[in-house]
């Protein structure tokens, strides 16, 4: 069986020697902030590689860019597609590099 963890996002990058540490995090059904809101609370790290992490990042606009296009299909008919994204090689990666980042709204985490 494979264990899955669920995150609402990532709280914060920290990047000490060498190695990339991502604090994901959820919001927590009884703690609040100071507006009242549920609070984001620590919930997995993950510790990798600055390689690792370049890698990953690739992979991950990779998987954006994907969810921009569904998103730029016709919003009258649903969309229900599973989105795989193959391993990266070195060239994927520079190649990725040379893209445009998409513009995606994103959720502010304390």
């Amino acid at each position: 069986m494979n264990q899955e963890i669920f995150s609402d996002g990532v709280g914060q990058v920290t990047v000490i020697g060498g190695v990339v540490r991502l604090d994901f995090v959820s919001y927590s059904p009884v703690e609040k902030d100071a507006k009242g809101q549920p609070a984001a609370v620590f919930r997995q790290r993950v510790v990798m590689s600055l390689d690792g992490f370049l890698q990953s990042a690739a992979k991950i606009q990779e998987a954006a860019q994907a969810v921009l296009k569904l998103a730029q299909r016709s919003r009258d008919a649903p969309v229900s597609s599973s989105i795989e994204i193959a391993a990266a090689t070195p060239a994927d990666v520079s190649a990725q590099a040379e893209r445009p980042a998409p513009t995606v709204q994103k959720r502010p985490f304390p």
